[in-house]
């Protein structure tokens, strides 16, 4: 009878590998501590921006979405081979400069998207392009959560609201709704209506387009199904705003303008919201490839 001799450890490679680990730990607590030294004024101002900006709001989630995207992919990471890549070192150098620029300047949004850029450069260094491609979309994703230029802002919500407000009179006056437009503001018999800046649908619109991503991402058949679920987001939110407006002018006229604030405001944006999902779940039924039948 025979056998091999068990596996054993010397105390010397088991020290070794105690020493091994420990070093591993400590690269990893410096990262850490190097990044919230960099990022700790940057993450405080994303949390201000979210709990503030309605624009925003979302952006607590889009971290959460993010890492469970990520673990979705779990068996291709499983697969993908590490090999760290020092061309990363150049993306995080990048960042940097993104960050360092971004404070110099008081331009926020530099500071914001320099985020994704440092996780893909550390992503790349570390792990290498294997892991970095298979996490390629849930970094990407990040960028959901950051702000956009205050121009950018202003431009997409002075067109929004235009587009909007056309739509919702042309619906309103179909329905026997009386009303005349003077810029922003609309003129009821009961009173008027002043359109905002929070009312422009830039909301709905980015929250949906975040919203459309995933869509798109778990998309069955990929391919040019992938971008026109996203696309198809951009029409299903500006339809959904006009349809919400087209309802406060309906409820202005036959009910007053006051009953318009409060409850009615509120809740008339999460069922637009609601109706816009099942808008983007219906394009996605529609795209999704039929399974064909065998015949013989």
């Amino acid at each position: 009878m025979t056998g091999g001799a068990p596996a054993t450890t010397t105390l010397p490679q088991a020290r070794a590998g105690v020493r091994l680990r420990g070093t591993a730990a400590l690269q990893i607590l410096t990262l850490a501590a190097l990044l919230v030294a960099v990022y700790h004024r940057t993450f405080a101002e994303l949390w201000h921006v979210w709990t503030h900006n309605d624009n925003y709001s979302h952006g607590p989630l889009v971290p959460l979405v993010a890492v469970a995207l990520a673990w979705l992919r779990r068996d291709r990471l499983a697969e993908a081979t590490i090999r760290p890549d020092a061309r990363g070192l150049a993306l995080v150098a990048l960042a940097c400069a993104l960050q360092v620029l971004g404070i110099r300047a008081d331009v926020f949004t530099f500071e914001g998207w320099s985020i994704p850029v440092m996780v893909t450069g550390l992503s790349l260094t570390f792990f290498g392009v294997e892991v970095t491609r298979a996490l390629a979309f849930p970094i990407g994703y990040l960028v959901f959560m950051l702000t956009f230029p205050p121009f950018i802002v202003t431009t997409l919500s002075q067109a929004l609201k235009e587009i909007t407000v056309r739509l919702a009179i042309h619906a309103a006056e179909a329905l026997g709704v009386l009303v005349r437009r003077s810029g922003m503001t609309l003129y009821l018999t009961g009173g008027e209506l002043r359109v905002e800046n929070p009312c422009s649908g830039l909301r709905s619109l980015i929250a949906l387009l975040a919203t459309g991503a995933v869509f798109a991402w778990l998309q069955p058949g990929g391919g040019w199904r992938r971008p026109l679920v996203l696309l198809t987001a951009i029409p299903i939110a500006v339809i959904g705003n006009a349809i919400r407006l087209t309802a406060m002018l309906l409820v202005a006229h036959y009910d007053g303008v006051d009953k318009v604030a409060g409850f009615f405001h509120d809740a008339s944006g999460w069922a637009v919201y609601v109706l816009a999902l099942g808008g983007l779940f219906g394009v996605r039924r529609l795209l999704t490839p039929r399974p064909r039948v065998a015949t013989g």
